[in-house]
């Protein structure tokens, strides 16, 4: 069974064993041994971005025509109507797979949009006591197996987003009996499980994944009543852990998102209305401040991008804080700017260090 690889990495292994004919280390027959290992999995084209354009108009159109019409319609024939469209879909997808699988997955794509827009429609329709919230649960929850069949990893994505928008209402319907977190104490490891299992570890299903978790431990803090300062410093804590042991076959990606849980938690923990409530709430924000240096300093000498980034944020944040009252608003502007266009040249110029580094 072939591996298969983004065009990008296959050009790159030709080139590679090109130069390696060329230095008389490889053979022209063990190079094309070798190359018919991978396939090329092809980049975006014109074709899949106007099926994809297609699948969004056609199920815009088809919702406009139904919320067009939405109350001239009995509720049962709403319902049929939109489960129709759904099966319709689903069976075009279905039946598309073999011979045109780039025409199938827009199908698909139409079906999950219906379904998504049919639990909307059809919980104002029957008057349904729930919160908005938890539409976005049964619609991820819904396009999620779909997205196990398809290793689709746009619909995976979607499906965490929608979990994410539900975390902000999971203990506020908990409180009125639901069982809200539950339900995402048992899909946060199921995402896991699949993008281990059935993609192939994508980053961008991993990432999602991340902020699924650390959203769901912010609103469980919220809900035992724990102090703001306690959830941002727990956040911060763990993101600090991902940047810096970051999980083996999600180096980059784990790397970046714990920088950028740590980031925003440490600017947010450096304004001291975030520690209101503590005895010692005026000296707080300064000591953390002092600790929160010291850790970018760390990072800067070992080289850390998503460091550079951070303390560009921090400084701009001070400079702000101090400049802004006192300094004529033209003066504070330019000043800001040139903040800004150092901080770039800085970002880029440690860029292009490490990318030599890498390189030899």
């Amino acid at each position: 069974m072939k591996r298969k690889i983004n065009k990008q990495q296959f050009d790159f292994l030709q080139r590679e064993f090109s130069f390696l004919q060329q230095q008389g280390k490889m053979e022209a027959a063990d190079a094309d041994e070798m190359l018919s290992l991978y396939e090329s999995k092809g980049g975006p084209n014109f074709v899949r971005i106007l099926l994809a354009f297609g699948a969004i108009l056609v199920g815009i159109g088809i919702l406009s025509f139904i919320a067009g019409n939405w109350a001239g319609l009995t509720p049962f024939f709403k319902f049929g109507l939109i489960v129709v469209g759904m099966i319709l879909a689903y069976f075009a997808g279905y039946k598309l797979e073999i011979d045109y699988e780039r025409t199938s997955r827009s199908m698909y794509y139409i079906g999950a949009a219906i379904f998504g827009a049919g639990i909307f429609l059809i919980g104002q329709s029957f008057h349904l006591q729930h919160t908005v919230y938890t539409d976005f649960l049964l619609w991820g929850v819904g396009i999620l197996p779909l997205a196990y069949y398809l290793k689709d990893q746009l619909l995976a994505v979607f499906a965490s987003a929608f979990f994410i928008i539900y975390s902000f209402s999971a203990f506020s319907a908990y409180e009125s009996g639901s069982f809200g977190p539950l339900w995402l104490l048992l899909l946060i490891p199921v995402l896991f499980w699949m993008n281990e299992t059935r993609f192939g570890r994508k980053s961008s299903l991993f990432v999602m994944s991340v902020l699924l978790s650390a959203s769901f431990i912010v609103n469980m803090l919220e809900f035992f009543h724990v102090d703001e300062w306690i959830s941002i410093l727990i956040v911060f804590i763990l993101g600090v852990l991902l940047a810096l042991a970051p999980i083996k076959h999600y180096l980059t990606e784990a790397s970046w998102t714990g920088s950028v849980l740590f980031g925003i938690t440490g600017i947010m923990l450096t304004f001291p209305f975030n520690w209101e409530g503590l005895r010692f709430d005026g000296s707080a924000p300064y000591i953390f401040t002092a600790l929160f240096v010291i850790l970018l300093v760390y990072l800067l000498k070992k080289g850390s991008l998503p460091a550079i980034l951070i303390t560009c944020a921090l400084i701009y944040r001070y400079y702000t804080d101090i400049t802004y009252d006192f300094m004529p608003k033209s003066l504070f502007f330019i000043v800001g700017g040139l903040l800004l266009i150092g901080f770039g040249f800085w970002f880029e110029k440690s860029r292009r260090e490490t990318v030599k580094r890498h390189e030899e």
